[in-house]
């Protein structure tokens, strides 16, 4: 499955030539075309705070899946800090697993 990283720089001694990483310098909007054209009618997924947060303040994004697991942390990246407005979800579904709980919401346009 092809993995788009988006970078300041691509890195010069990338030690897996077969891997099926994209490395991204031009923003996040040509990462998310560029997924997108890769998935063809297939989901694509974003993960890490810092780029859901880009996504998000761009408008890249229809969905978002919390995975509520009870622990909690005492630091860290926070994965909904730093949206330029108040985004609207509607939702939630709700999967109740074993040791956690799955949340699925759609984002409001």
């Amino acid at each position: 499955m092809p993995v788009f990283v988006v970078t300041h720089e691509e890195p010069a001694d990338w030690p897996h030539p077969d891997a099926p990483f994209t490395f991204v310098t031009d923003g996040i909007e040509s990462a998310v075309a560029q997924a997108k054209a890769a998935a063809g009618d297939k989901i694509v997924a974003v993960a890490s705070p810092t780029i859901a947060q880009q996504c998000l303040n761009a408008g890249l994004l229809d969905g978002i899946q919390v995975d509520l697991v009870p622990v909690l942390l005492g630091s860290g990246i926070r994965f909904f800090d730093n949206l330029d407005a108040t985004i609207e979800l509607t939702g939630p579904g709700v999967v109740e697993g074993d040791g956690v709980t799955h949340l699925s919401y759609r984002v409001q346009r």
